[in-house]
């Protein structure tokens, strides 16, 4: 016996130069289990489909981010590889000093 299942999910695409799609997004799942000939556990090589449509919707929208995000972003970057890079210098610093870790945690 086969059974497959159907959900379909509305879905609505908008681009930055205005265009606008309505679609639709699917997932298939199927099962198959063996029946024996008159074992009435179901009927043999029969097909059964179940066709669900979600309530919900997802809707993806394109749009542009300003320069300061990227500012901002790469400013980020760049002290957070600053940071690391002081905390490995004073570990690596300490280490070949013969200073003990405790002074680390101060």
């Amino acid at each position: 016996m086969f059974q497959y299942y159907l959900q379909v999910v509305p879905t609505v695409f908008r681009f930055l130069n205005g265009t606008t799609i309505e679609t639709f997004q699917y997932s298939v799942t199927k099962h198959t289990r063996h029946v024996d000939p008159g074992s009435n556990r179901g009927l043999p090589g029969v097909f059964f489909f179940f066709y669900e449509v979600s309530a919900l919707h997802v809707e993806f929208e394109e749009y542009r981010r300003g320069w300061t995000h990227f500012f901002t972003g790469v400013c980020a970057a760049v002290g957070g590889a600053f940071t690391v890079m002081g905390m490995l210098d004073r570990s690596l610093f300490e280490w070949k000093s013969g200073g003990g870790g405790e002074q680390l945690l101060r």
